[in-house]
């Protein structure tokens, strides 16, 4: 019966992902006039791979044009050809187009069909074109060959010798046994070629289980009964490979062999040697793919167990401690289970910002390039996790920052020259934890923002702006819906275009959005975002009969003001001094139109929240106490509603809505301009 191969499409989906990537960040971090060898045999065997996969598949498009593809990178690989920077835009164009293939084949629109013509002719010309061979390799290295032993295991519906002509077109293939199901026998087929024995294994896993194929390099030492393999060109390592159920490892060589290779080596060539055994020790790791959907419902059922668990925590804590101890101490245990069970599932959504940060390489070369800019990219704390619905909403936010900062913010190479600075600009992107916090900063060392043309156009536009309001104050005016400075429009926004949909995107993940900058000097835009919207801390606080909850970040203190704090404005309404500074005092009752909830400042409490640059006091009748939430999304199960971000379920199966506080700071800051 012939197995339906559509039920493995989805891991060839999300294997071409990883190499079409792998293949771009390794092409934009080699130098091109002296790439390193693994980097080349690492994007050739990317390519391998998806033409492999694609034609299992049956994706015959995406085969065609790997396969040209993998042809130029064959000879680059082997020094026929140099790495030139036009053979280098080719295959990014080459791995856009292929990304599109790619989506159309998981039923996301439709391939360009006319593109990919048109770039295949273009890879087809530069391969016959006559190649200028690469000095920098040494001919016997252009020469090596490896010969593997291969046995594959007969799997129904494979067909195997199909799969052994695919492999012929890269070397010598010799069948030396069929196989026979009847007889539970394998294939064996001996294989001279250039490709190694992972690149072979990469191709024959796209159409076979890994623990239905084995493949073996003899070093020359032959034992009776045995096939007699030898390399024709020592291998680095000198070990045999395999291939394992969870993955590739190295077989250690015969000790009379390894202690002739240790005798030859140099220290600078043990270094080298020892550089391939790690990367299969890092392949042999085991892990599994798990659909997020499937994630995201253990997150809900452990976000029910908190809650269950809060219950009984709140019904046990009238019981007499004595007479109830055990029920008590079990009620602790389960509280400490599920915390350490919630943290455990959490750390499962954490995924590293480097998913993020991978793909500005290109974006920076592409878009210099297109300005007449040279800029030089550095990506810092590219393994800071954060959970993976920030990492999906966070990649249109930082593309407009870093594309602003490359057209409006670094200058053009002839007047940095002028100014005194390198030619050369400089963009960071960095992430890193402050508390409970993740921060993503992007930095450029350009010209700055410009205060009086900010002010300016502020003013033109009808904004309050008056000479008095600090740098923090005039740089947020950028976050005005269509504010612009640029002087003229082009292709990428000018710095502030579309900023007021980066902020807002930002506070839509419970973050907020700061600006740094210096005239000369640069300017330094930061993203504060929680580490998860999926459970959090908080304050839980009464206004008339209604309990709310405060995020516990945005909390400063608390305090019950005395008569003589407060003072009243103006249109501006009443406000507190506390320690030389007034703060704005919003009543959360009347926010909320909630007519039993206390007004007068002195008979209530008063909770100092920041968010963003300002701070504010919230007034609130009392407080509950803190504890962790479970955030359920008020938007889904009803409608957006001002200043509730989300909602949360209580001990006593009682709903508390989650206040916004950022929501609430621009609130009263309108009402405060209105008046």
């Amino acid at each position: 019966m012939a197995i339906d191969m559509s039920q493995f499409h989805q891991v060839f989906f999300d294997e071409a992902d990883e190499h079409l990537s792998s293949m771009e960040s390794l092409l934009l971090g080699m130098d091109q006039s002296c790439p390193q060898q693994e980097d080349l045999h690492a994007v050739f065997r990317a390519a391998h791979s998806i033409k492999g996969g694609a034609a299992t598949f049956g994706f015959a498009d995406m085969a065609d044009l790997t396969h040209v593809l993998e042809g130029l990178l064959d000879e680059v690989r082997r020094g026929a050809r140099a790495l030139s920077s036009d053979l280098v835009d080719l295959v990014l164009r080459a791995k856009d187009v292929l990304y599109g293939m790619l989506a159309a084949h998981k039923g996301k629109g439709e391939a360009d069909a006319a593109q990919a013509g048109e770039l295949k002719a273009q890879l087809e010309a530069l391969a016959a074109a006559p190649a200028e061979a690469a000095a920098r390799r040494a001919a016997p290295e252009e020469a090596r060959h490896w010969t593997l032993y291969l046995e594959i295991d007969v799997v129904d519906g494979v067909d195997i010798d199909a799969l052994l002509e695919s492999l012929a077109e890269h070397g010598d293939l010799s069948v030396v046994q069929r196989g026979e199901e009847a007889d539970k026998l394998p294939w064996v087929a001996v294989f001279t070629s250039q490709l190694d024995a992972a690149e072979v294994a990469e191709s024959l896993a796209f159409a076979l289980p890994q623990e239905r194929f084995r493949i073996n390099v003899d070093h020359g030492v032959e034992e009776e009964g045995s096939f007699g393999l030898f390399l024709e060109a020592e291998p680095e390592p000198d070990a045999s490979v395999w291939l394992e159920g969870d993955g590739f490892g190295l077989f250690e060589p015969p000790p009379a062999e390894a202690a002739k290779r240790d005798e030859a080596l140099s220290p600078a060539q043990e270094s080298d040697a020892a550089k391939p055994a790690a990367r299969g020790g890092a392949l042999s790791e085991s892990s599994i793919r798990v659909n997020i959907d499937k994630v995201d419902l253990l997150l809900n059922l452990v976000g029910e167990l908190v809650i269950t668990q809060s219950m009984l925590t709140q019904s046990g804590a009238g019981l007499d401690p004595v007479e109830h101890e055990r029920l008590l101490g079990g009620i602790g245990a389960l509280q400490r289970n599920a915390r350490e069970l919630q943290e455990a599932v959490m750390s499962i959504r954490m995924t590293p910002i480097a998913f993020v940060f991978n793909r500005f390489p290109r974006v920076v070369r592409d878009l210099a390039g297109r300005l007449g800019k040279r800029v030089e990219l550095t990506m810092m704390g590219e393994s800071t996790e954060l959970d993976k619905g920030f990492i999906e909403k966070l990649s249109d936010p930082l593309t407009h920052l870093v594309r602003n900062s490359l057209d409006h913010g670094i200058e053009s190479p002839e007047a940095r020259q002028a100014g005194g600075k390198d030619p050369v600009g400089r963009l960071t992107l960095r992430a890193f934890h402050q508390g409970s916090n993740i921060v993503i900063e992007v930095s450029d060392d350009g010209a700055g923002l410009n205060r009086e043309r900010i002010l300016a156009k502020a003013r033109q536009g009808g904004l309050a702006a008056p000479d008095s309001l600090s740098d923090a104050e005039v740089w947020n005016l950028i976050f005005e819906a269509g504010f612009s400075t640029a002087a003229e429009v082009t292709e990428v926004s000018g710095r502030g275009v579309g900023m007021d949909v980066v902020k807002r995107n930002i506070q839509s993940m419970g973050g907020r959005v700061e600006i740094d900058s210096m005239a000369d000097i640069g300017t330094t835009i930061s993203i504060h975002l929680p580490l998860t919207l999926a459970i959090m801390d908080g304050m839980s606080v009464r206004i008339g009969a209604e309990t709310y909850v405060m995020p516990l970040g945005a909390v400063l203190e608390s305090l019950q003001p005395a008569p003589d704090d407060i003072k009243t404005v103006a249109a501006r309404g009443m406000v507190v001094g506390i320690r030389g500074e007034y703060l704005p005092i919003v009543p959360l009752g009347r926010f909320f139109s909630i007519p039993e909830a206390k007004q007068a400042p002195s008979e209530a409490i008063l909770v100092i929240v920041e968010a963003g640059n300002s701070r504010l006091a919230l007034l609130v009748d009392d407080l509950i106490g803190q504890q962790q939430f479970v955030v359920k999304n008020l938007e889904t199960n009803y409608r957006k509603v001002d200043g509730i971000s989300g909602a949360t379920i209580l001990g006593d199966g009682q709903v508390a809505l989650i206040l916004d506080i950022a929501a609430i700071a621009r609130h009263n800051q309108r009402m405060a301009l209105d008046a």
